[in-house]
């Protein structure tokens, strides 16, 4: 028998739900290879932009079974933005692909910016972002794809560097992990890219 369906039965989803609803069709390599190693090169594409311009040297990547950090030696602007007076950094984390729309350079968006950072954060339980830019230090937290918290305040000094720290939803994921061959083998791959890069990881998979 159909159904008569009605303007009420229609259902608008946001980014985040869209997300949560339908991974496979985000984060199609994650399941494909059985694992969450491509997620953390999601996460760079403006340590990657930065790059092209000589900014960012090096990266770290620590890794455990289920989460991730990223450290690089870059800040993010913490400048407010018209995207409802967010910072850049509170932008790119929660716009879809802002982080693509923004880049400087073509060529992180054609090889390094598949699914975006916000994605990623949407089917994320929670990411800390922490940066210094500009004699300026922001603290975020986003909790379930959204900005649970902002702290911006003045930083002596002229160093400039961004760490985050994702913790991947297991209800987006399942019993996806991390493995180390696989964390290697994709840091060689960005490695031939970009030879001018250095990449450490420290590999805390017990």
């Amino acid at each position: 028998m159909s159904k008569d369906y009605k303007e009420e039965d229609i259902q608008a989803l946001s980014g985040k739900n869209h997300v949560r609803m339908r991974p496979e069709m985000y984060f199609e390599k994650c399941f494909s290879e059985k694992s969450l190693n491509s997620l953390p090169f999601e996460v760079l594409c403006h340590a990657f932009d930065e790059y092209y311009d000589g900014n960012c040297k090096a990266i770290k990547l620590t890794f455990w079974k289920d989460f991730f950090a990223i450290e690089y030696d870059v800040g993010m602007p913490l400048r407010k933005m018209k995207y409802d007076n967010l910072t850049y950094a509170e932008v790119i984390m929660t716009q879809v692909m802002a982080c693509s729309n923004l880049k400087k350079h073509l060529a992180v968006g054609e090889a390094f910016c598949g699914v975006g950072m916000a994605t990623v954060n949407f089917a994320s339980k929670s990411c800390e972002l922490t940066t210094v830019w500009n004699n300026k230090k922001g603290t975020f937290l986003f909790k379930d794809g959204e900005t649970a918290s902002r702290k911006i305040e003045s930083h002596k000094g002229n160093e400039s560097w961004t760490k985050i720290i994702v913790k991947p939803l297991k209800d987006v994921f399942g019993t996806l992990e991390f493995t180390s061959n696989g964390i290697i083998e994709k840091t060689e791959a960005i490695k031939e890219k970009l030879p001018h890069l250095n990449i450490i990881l420290d590999d805390r998979i017990e």
